[in-house]
């Protein structure tokens, strides 16, 4: 995301480039319906993710334009055109009372009810998996259709209709993620069709449902198996919750499965109440080895490490071209 002027106070471009800084497109947004998250920080349209589907086509998170609710629309475009082609209103999965009747916020007057942050395509049945931060949910939805597969939540407060989408916890320590980010689909471990795999970073801080007994003393990344024919899931592996109180991270955050070593990348991206962001590698196994950590601090207020991800430097193609000039 850029702006047309460095003066300005709100991200309006979105722009593909390379590491070296080419340009291959160029995205001009409206401003209408751009929105600040928090007071003081600059506003945007395309507030938390843009996902790459199978037709290079991009799939973005979106504020909804209507003047009264923020963060809770998606939209297709075109990867050529720009062109919309599909808008997702998450308002028309939920019962009216869910979103009209939560608090509208001091800052700006808006509903900020669902606050999705996160969207990921699941190719293997066209479906996507969205995290929303302030209904403490990850959902997976039908592209098509846009009807909900299931629910991962703690199952309080929820209409009848809902629930019957509601995945339950094996046993009974089970730990429902709660103002959680950053849902992505792993590797199928168990290689059982009826299972899906997905890490997730668990803030631990509940917004408006969850267990606020252990909210707010540890944050965790963890990896759920979700069944997604009898709607059970079980916890096959976290961390975060030895590290305790030092490492809790009430909002952003991030947990990555790296592809080349198993090791999953965590960033603990608002630590000591934003003080600190820290990058924690660890082993994706029962003894949870620390391989990696980095710190970043003394940065401006809003400059936290949203997310992690481990890059290549060099591509596949820069070694075979630098050893055969070798």
């Amino acid at each position: 995301m850029s702006k047309d002027d460095n003066s300005g106070s709100t991200y309006n471009r979105l722009y593909e480039i390379d590491y070296i800084g080419k340009l291959y497109n160029a995205f001009d947004i409206s401003e209408e319906a751009a929105e600040q998250e928090a007071e003081d920080l600059e506003s945007t349209l395309i507030h938390h993710d843009v996902a790459e589907l199978p037709t290079g086509n991009l799939l973005m998170t979106v504020n909804d334009g209507g003047g009264e609710y923020m963060e809770d629309m998606m939209v297709e475009v075109d990867r050529k055109t720009g062109k919309v082609l599909k808008v997702i209103d998450l308002k028309d999965l939920f019962p009216r009372e869910v979103y009209e009747e939560y608090e509208v916020r001091d800052d700006f007057g808006l509903r900020d009810w669902f606050h999705q942050n996160s969207v990921v395509y699941d190719e293997s049945d066209d479906s996507i998996i969205i995290s929303g931060r302030h209904q403490d949910t990850v959902m997976k939805i039908d592209y098509e259709t846009e009807e909900i597969i299931w629910i991962l939540a703690h199952p309080e407060g929820w209409s009848e209709e809902m629930a019957e989408h509601l995945i339950e916890g094996e046993n009974d320590d089970f730990k429902y993620p709660a103002a959680q980010h950053d849902a992505t689909i792993l590797p199928d471990f168990d290689n059982n069709p009826a299972t899906i795999d997905v890490l997730l970073f668990d803030n631990n801080t509940v917004v408006t449902r969850g267990d606020e007994e252990s909210a707010g003393e540890y944050s965790a990344a963890t990896h759920y198996r979700v069944n997604e024919e009898t709607l059970e899931a079980e916890i096959v592996w976290t961390y975060g919750e030895e590290l305790g109180a030092d490492y809790f991270t009430r909002i952003i955050s991030s947990a990555r499965y790296l592809e080349n070593s198993g090791n999953i990348l965590i960033d603990f991206g608002h630590a000591e109440d934003g003080e600190r962001s820290s990058f924690v590698e660890v082993t994706h196994d029962a003894q949870s080895e620390r391989v990696f950590e980095a710190e970043m601090t003394r940065f401006r207020t809003g400059a936290w490490a949203y997310r992690a991800v481990r890059y290549q430097l060099y591509n596949d193609l820069w070694e075979e071209r630098f050893a055969l000039e070798k």
